[in-house]
Parts: structure tokens; C-alpha cells; sequence
């Protein structure tokens, strides 16, 4: 009996999109004109230098803000130790830089 490896072969369909991408140069390419966010509501288009923060206790302060479960955050709307405050706490939110 053979054992089944835990990681996928890069060239198999369903492969890990981080392997994928060589280096950041490589995700700053893919990612450069924007992501969409699926949800109940349809996608919504998110433009390149836009902040997500996604917050799994909604109501939660951080940085000086009230965070929603999820908001969209434009260009130069948060300062960069903002982010890096909201960043750092990892178990309660998860902060997606786009572009």
C-alpha cells in the first residue's frame, strides 16, 4: 500500500494558487487591476492599492475603527500603521492588500 501525499503536484487542476505564484512580482502581476468578492449579493470589483479587512468578531475595535465583518477600505482611507495594527492580530482579523 502506497501512502497518499498531503500536497498536490503543481500541475494537477486544484493545485495550492500560492505555489503557483513564483514570487511577488508574480502575484503583484495577476492582481494588478483588481479582485472580485463573491458573496449572496453577487461580485463586487475591487480596484488594485484597496484595503479588505476581514473581521470574525464584527463589532471588534482595532486601530481606532468598529469593524464590520467584511469591508473594502479605498487608497490612502487608512494609514499604514492602521493596517499593521489590524494585521498584527491574526486570530480576529485578516487584512487583503490588493495589487
Amino acid at each position: 500500500m502506497t501512502r497518499k501525499t498531503d500536497i498536490a503536484p503543481e500541475d494537477e487542476m486544484g493545485a495550492d494558487m500560492t505555489g503557483a505564484l513564483k514570487d511577488q512580482a508574480d502575484a503583484r502581476k495577476a492582481f494588478a487591476k483588481g479582485v472580485a468578492i463573491r458573496g449572496k449579493d453577487g461580485a463586487r470589483m475591487v480596484l488594485s492599492g484597496h484595503v479588505i479587512i476581514v473581521c470574525r468578531d464584527p463589532g471588534m475595535r482595532r486601530a481606532g475603527i468598529e469593524h464590520k465583518a467584511l469591508h473594502v477600505w479605498r487608497h490612502g482611507e487608512l494609514t499604514r500603521a492602521q493596517i499593521d495594527r489590524i494585521a498584527a492580530d491574526t486570530e480576529t482579523f485578516a487584512v487583503i492588500e490588493v495589487g
